[in-house]
């Protein structure tokens, strides 16, 4: 049985155009939504990366690998295998908190990559590493920190580093 019998049921040229338009859209949706799925999941893989890249460093310290993984803690333990003085983790945090990556032109932002040098300057060291590995470190923290974690590099407690890092004043 035709339900639409006796109705008009030719479409208009542009009726035609509305409904091929209205299909694009729905096929170029799909695909953004794909697209928006394969960018998460490669996000949470290299967050993943990063965490198991941390314990893993953690474990080469000497530190338990959860201590990577607790908010808070794995900073202070970060400053801690770094060599840093405590009050190094106050202003971490401080400048953690007012950090906002979406805002280039925010002092924060450059005031965080400053503090996150600062500990990766001082661990590069304490694992035998270039000041120029600790500016990658900072910089694509994804592949060097990686490298830092699975690579041949040991960790030196004794290696001899400033308690305040690249802002330590010489006399």
């Amino acid at each position: 049985m035709d339900l639409l019998n006796g109705f008009n049921t030719t479409t208009t040229g542009a009726e035609a155009q509305l409904d091929s338009f209205l299909e694009n859209i729905f096929a170029l949706g799909g695909f953004f939504i794909a697209l928006a799925i394969l960018l998460i999941l490669i996000f949470l893989a290299v967050v993943v990366l990063i965490i198991v890249a941390n314990c893993r460093i953690n474990v080469k310290a000497g530190e338990k690998w959860w201590k990577a993984i607790v908010p808070l803690y794995n900073s202070w333990i970060q400053i801690k295998i770094a060599g840093l003085a405590w009050y190094w983790f106050p202003i971490f945090i401080v400048v953690s908190a007012l950090f906002e990556p979406t805002n280039a032109s925010n002092i924060w932002t450059y005031a965080m990559l400053l503090v996150s040098f600062n500990v990766n300057y001082n661990m590069a060291k304490k694992f035998g590493k270039s000041n120029a590995f600790a500016f990658w470190c900072t910089v694509l923290p994804f592949v060097f920190l990686p490298i830092l974690a699975f690579g041949s590099a040991k960790y030196n407690k004794g290696a001899e580093v400033d308690p305040n890092g690249v802002f330590s004043i010489k006399k």
